[in-house]
């Protein structure tokens, strides 16, 4: 006779996210299911009552506190999935598009606080009664790692929402299943001295594999409001923000001079761009689907390591800084398909 199989496939996971309008107010996901894992944590801080019972275990009920919902979304990096990611990391963006190219221009602002751009998340398996809700999330960090084998960039983002709804139906919606990959093969790390340069001065049969984490630190808003919202979050404010890129670099005449700007007496600051163009045109337009980061820094550390079996080389670790010539901390563009959040 037929065996039914037992519920929870981890194949049927699925993670889909949409831009919320106003905070605390979740969404329907209608559109975008992201081809990434997500490794959920929902923690409502129950905890013991510090008190004498008369008993040598704990005898009463723990109580709850502000609860934190946060997880993790990784896979490799498509093109179409950049303006997510942009936009929960820094702030609202409006794409601007010439036919079927749109561009995301993300310059988050340095001197003032941009406002937050929240989503909706929604995630489970086939079990329906097992399925969640997250709503006002954002990113608190971002890791992009270049491999060696030249293959897809790799992105690992860390969301934070602001309160969970379980159990929930998930829309069903489906993933893009012809994404358009960010490759390291298509990569290349330009240098410059000047802002007026930046992105100018492309390094050559230098760079072997590259990673830029960027991080934010928020500090979450909670208010004793009544019953409305309880132990949710209420909104995010900004604390520090950085950009820390580190390269690993043949030792080509091109890396040594960096090297030497590392050990300088002075800190040598330097422009860098980090630009990906895909030789997959968007479709009916003779415009290739391109992803640029472009920021300032400063070396800071250097560390002797290799490529491959046996190549000697070094890694640069490069911390951003603002720039006043720029105008920004770490500025984000990419061209694509995808026409809205």
């Amino acid at each position: 006779m037929p065996i039914t199989p037992l519920p929870g496939n981890v194949r049927f996971r699925a993670f889909q996210t949409v831009p919320e309008t106003a905070f605390g107010t979740p969404v329907t996901p209608t559109t975008r299911r992201h081809p990434w894992r997500f490794a959920p944590t929902v923690d409502p801080h129950w905890t013991d009552p510090d008190v004498d019972t008369g008993s040598l275990g704990h005898a009463l009920p723990p109580y709850r506190t502000a609860i934190d919902v946060t997880g993790t979304s990784t896979g490799p990096l498509a093109f179409d999935d950049i303006p997510t990611l942009m936009a929960a990391l820094y702030k609202p963006i409006t794409p601007s598009a010439a036919g079927a190219a749109i561009t995301w221009l993300c310059l988050p602002a340095e001197l003032t606080q941009d406002n937050f751009q929240p989503f909706t998340a929604e995630w489970g398996d086939e079990v329906a009664a097992d399925q969640f809700r997250y709503y006002s999330g954002v990113l608190e960090q971002l890791a992009l790692t270049f491999p060696e084998d030249l293959g897809p960039v790799v992105a690992a983002a860390n969301w934070r929402f602001a309160a969970v709804d379980y159990p929930h139906a998930m829309s069903a919606l489906t993933v893009d299943t012809a994404p358009i990959w960010v490759y390291g093969a298509d990569t290349t790390l330009a240098l410059d001295s000047t802002a007026g340069g930046i992105g100018g001065t492309v390094l050559a049969k230098t760079l072997h594999g590259a990673s830029v984490t960027i991080a934010q630190a928020l500090d979450v808003k909670r208010f004793m409001d009544g019953a409305a919202t309880r132990f949710a979050a209420q909104g995010y404010g900004r604390g520090l923000r950085t950009t820390e890129a580190t390269f690993k670099l043949a030792k080509s005449a091109a890396a040594l001079t960096e090297a030497a700007n590392w050990l300088n007496a002075a800190a040598t600051k330097r422009f860098l761009s980090l630009k990906t163009i895909s030789p997959t045109l968007i479709p009916t337009t003779a415009v290739p689907y391109t992803s640029e980061l472009r920021f300032a820094g400063y070396w800071f550390v250097r560390t002797e390591d290799t490529a491959g079996a046996s190549n000697s080389a070094i890694s640069l670790v490069c911390r951003s800084v603002y720039d006043p010539t720029l105008t920004y901390n770490t500025w984000w563009n990419a061209i694509c398909a995808r026409a809205a959040l």
